[in-house]
């Protein structure tokens, strides 16, 4: 039997887009951002001052892994997973357990996997969706509240359930070539759910007639019974605060959405989505101020496939660029000292959030490399074995 190996790209992260139609006139008075072009710089230094380092509590229980990740952060509560084994974590803003616990199973009351987890702070519940496409919903505490279904034909995969408001959760149905193409969750991917029951309440007002696929694998070749994978991994929603910044693999138009459900079309990326020839993915980052980060990804497979069946380095094949939108005037910069994320986490408006494994700290310390910098003082108590370091940016 065949074993599988997945060469995922995070670093070209994300690409995205929307569009009320699929009609390449219908948004000419747009911006066009075009991923191939140099733009003027523009500074976006952030003062040390304005960043805070917080130390997550290490126990025998609550212990990170590889696949750790923030997935919420406010001004009481900081949420991680560990994606492979379940585990989820509750700590209080200084970095202190809160909960801790584990519903990996199949009991009915368990979930099968952690593909998306949403924290509602005021209701202090838990939302985990699997890739049963179940929705499990627990207390703060870890107790099981209730469980729903999401939508006939619907297929929410990885990092598609979002926190809308006290009722309501946000959600992208992934593009599924098991489905019919004219059904409704694939013409309309987006749409808003009861936190109660899961039903659907409404849906974005945007289509796409024409969908390209979410499943962005190419097979490369296979190699002592390996069969080797390359994937880009892909997002369609950002958060910011409580906006929402809307992009979709089948069209060439980024949105922007409110907590009125009100949304804008910002820019036209070019070349488009469907230039087969030219594939440039698109990722955007983060929301500041009226300022859209962004990052554009480009690669010839041709050139990756051939330097992997040689067994050699090919890294150095992708070509990326940075870019910023100002939504207020739709100039186009280059960012420079923008401080990039790659976890997507929920947080307040005008904040980035990175964490830093402890060995990477103590490693760094005793290079020298964090002298005249704040973290250096977090990293003079840490042990290689400790729990992360969250750091929260905040732009003002």
């Amino acid at each position: 039997m065949r074993q599988f190996c997945f060469l995922s790209v995070v670093a070209c992260c994300l690409f995205s887009h929307g569009c009320f139609n699929n009609n390449p006139k219908a948004h000419q008075s747009l911006p066009i951002v075009d991923l191939t072009k140099k733009y003027p710089e523009k500074d976006f230094l952030v003062d040390d001052d304005n960043i805070e380092y917080i130390p997550l509590e290490t126990t025998n229980e609550a212990l990170a892994d590889e696949y750790f990740f923030i997935k919420y952060v406010s001004n009481d509560r900081i949420v991680a997973i560990n994606g492979m084994r379940g585990d989820i974590f509750v700590f209080d803003r200084e970095g202190k357990v809160v909960s801790f616990f584990n519903h990996k199973g199949n009991s009915g009351i368990d979930y099968y996997s952690i593909s998306s987890l949403v924290f509602d702070e005021n209701r202090k519940e838990i939302f985990v969706s699997d890739h049963k496409n179940q929705c499990l919903v627990y207390s703060e505490e870890g107790k099981f509240l209730r469980q729903f279904y999401h939508p006939v034909n619907s297929d929410i995969g990885y990092d598609n359930l979002y926190n809308f408001d006290n009722q309501t959760l946000f959600a992208y149905n992934r593009h599924s070539k098991r489905r019919d193409a004219d059904e409704i969750n694939q013409v309309k991917p987006y749409v808003f759910l009861s936190k109660e029951d899961g039903s659907v309440i409404s849906r974005l007002d945007v289509s796409f007639p024409e969908r390209i696929p979410d499943d962005n694998r190419q097979i490369l070749g296979t190699n002592n019974e390996m069969v080797q994978v390359f994937t880009v991994a892909t997002t369609n929603i950002v958060e910011s605060g409580q906006e929402f910044i809307i992009t979709d693999r089948s069209s060439d138009t980024v949105y922007f959405l409110t907590q009125e459900k009100k949304l804008t079309p910002l820019f036209v990326r070019t070349p488009s989505v469907f230039d087969t020839k030219r594939v440039i993915y698109l990722s955007v980052k983060n929301k500041i101020d009226s300022y859209i980060f962004f990052s554009s990804c480009s690669y010839d497979f041709t050139k990756i496939k051939e330097r992997l069946k040689e067994g050699l380095p090919y890294s150095h094949l992708f070509t990326t660029n940075n870019f910023v939108f100002d939504m207020q005037t739709g100039e186009i910069f280059t960012p420079v000292h923008f401080l990039d994320t790659h976890l997507y986490a929920s947080a307040p408006a005008n904040t980035v959030i990175r964490s830093f494994k402890a060995d990477r700290l103590t490693d760094w310390l005793e290079e020298g490399r964090l002298e005249g910098r704040k973290i250096k003082q977090v990293a003079q108590v840490l042990k290689e074995e400790d729990n992360p370091v969250v750091e929260i940016i905040k732009y003002r």
